[in-house]
């Protein structure tokens, strides 16, 4: 039988090594854990489970990392997924079935299989990561390159990569709070690199990716061209430069007619893209010219497939505004509540949505948006976003659904119509803070200066606020002499 060894390096990452491990640890023979620096329990959870662990001396360096694993593995093959990436149990068995199979066929290196996003951010939402390869055999040959956006290439031999379609990559390191740190930081060891060894064909490639992801859109636009006109493609991800430069025009609200010339450009090379039909319709919504939008957003929407969840969201979420604004507001009510079955989390459908249903009854409104929603689970997300809808009724329910976890005191009187008692603990919940306030410029050798409405002639401080400042006391005591 093949022997398979998981490698990965790791700095930090106890929040994702266990479910690496739970992966990696029926699949593989040796699990091969390059540490970079850690300094919480990622070392102390990968030796528990069995891991080889060795230390690895950070330098920017994320080839230099990888190929260190890759001397470490006895394996004949090895798995390489990011702590962040992990097989699912249905697809563990396929890959060594891979394995054994491609190991017969001494031209194979390793094999493609289809990564998936999934941010946990967006409640679980997915995105197509494109195709990559995390599976291959140990040999000299194979090695990594690159400080950064790290490659796998083979040399001599005349070596193949094989792709299957079945088995994929589930990968949670692009959840919307995660990509600004990692743009940052591979943006840095880009421009470092850059300057060492000056520039290379795969620069404007990365540069766009990191550009687009700090939100800087004119530069990243400007790079995804040069990136197109230079013809460097990366395996699996060849349509990238396509993504930035649309995303970024569409963020820069670029003139409909340059965005439509783009997209049909990108269509030509990526004919299956529903993305770039889709951007086309968004474009021309932004413009206002919802006749043309709406023919391209239908276009897009019969280019949809299954797993298409969020670009679905997207479509039918646009679809339902220029009904909406038509006056067809059936329609609107129709493709809103479909965008929501697609991802229940898209705040722009339900924002839509909570307009809509300002018409009906509170009852009628909250019996619709059962019919998508978990009252309990999903409440927070619900009251945040139809409270500014004016559905004041419908928030109380999930309020209470939830346990009253979600609204404050003086919110909940507000939303009753409760208007004094809510003036009332509006006031309390300021004079708390004042009372905090006093307490910590007192411990600073100071003496705050307050609105006369909360001093009184005799005591220089109100009855009410005192006796805050009395308890907080209590609850924090204070050494003077030591100062703690």
């Amino acid at each position: 039988m093949v022997k398979i060894s998981a490698c990965v390096i790791v700095k930090d990452e106890e929040r994702n090594l266990p479910q690496w491990l739970a992966c990696v640890r029926s699949l593989a023979d040796e699990l091969v854990v390059v540490d970079t620096g850690s300094t919480d329990r990622t070392v102390e959870l990968a030796r528990a489970a069995g891991a080889a662990v060795h230390f690895f001396e950070w330098r920017n360096d994320f080839s230099a990392a990888k190929n260190f694993a890759l001397q470490k593995a006895r394996g004949s093959w090895i798995v390489f997924l990011d702590a962040d990436e992990y097989f699912s149990e249905e697809d563990i068995p396929k890959v060594r079935r891979y394995v054994e199979r491609f190991d017969r066929e001494r031209k194979i290196a390793g094999f493609f299989c289809p990564l998936v996003n999934i941010d946990v951010d967006r409640a679980g939402a997915l995105s197509d990561g494109g195709v990559q390869l995390r599976v291959f055999r140990r040999h000299p040959d194979l090695k990594y390159h690159g400080h950064v956006h790290e490659m796998l290439q083979a040399r001599g031999r005349g070596w193949q990569m094989a792709e299957v379609r079945d088995v994929r990559v589930w990968h949670t390191g692009y959840s919307s709070g995660l990509l600004r740190a990692k743009a940052e930081r591979n943006l840095a060891i880009l421009l470092a690199e850059r300057e060492r060894r000056g520039e290379s064909p795969s620069d404007a490639f990365y540069l766009a990716d990191c550009c687009f992801g700090l939100g800087r859109y004119e530069e990243a636009e400007a790079w995804a061209r040069k990136a197109i006109s230079s013809g460097f493609t990366l395996g699996g991800r060849e349509q990238r430069p396509y993504n930035v430069l649309l995303n970024s025009m569409l963020a820069l609200k670029r003139p409909f007619a340059e965005v439509r010339e783009a997209a049909r450009d990108a269509l030509t090379k990526f004919p299956q893209m529903t993305d770039y039909k889709a951007i086309e319709g968004v474009s021309a919504w932004q413009e206002g010219n919802y006749e043309e939008a709406e023919t391209a957003l239908r276009d897009a929407l019969s280019m949809t497939k299954a797993g298409d969840g969020h670009i679905r969201a997207v479509i039918l979420g646009h679809l339902a505004d220029i009904s909406h604004r038509r006056g067809q507001d059936a329609q609107a009510l129709d493709d809103a509540a479909e965008a929501l079955k697609e991802e229940r989390f898209y705040e722009p459908a339900l924002s839509l949505l909570g307009e809509i249903l300002r018409a009906l009854p509170a009852a009628d409104a909250i019996q619709f948006l059962n019919t998508i929603y978990n009252p309990s689970a999903d409440a927070e997300f619900l009251v945040r976003i139809l409270a500014k809808c004016g559905l004041n009724e419908v928030c109380l329910y999930y309020d209470k659904k939830a346990g009253g976890r979600v609204l404050s005191e003086e919110e909940r009187l507000l939303f009753a119509g409760a208007y004094p008692g809510a003036a009332r603990e509006t006031a309390r919940a300021m004079m708390r803070c004042y009372a905090m306030g006093i307490l910590a410029a007192r411990r600073a050798g100071t003496e705050p200066s307050l609105p006369k409405a909360l001093c009184e002639e005799k005591t220089g401080l109100s009855q009410e606020l005192l006796g805050y400042v009395s308890k907080l006391e209590q609850v924090f005591p204070w050494d003077a002499e030591n100062g703690k």
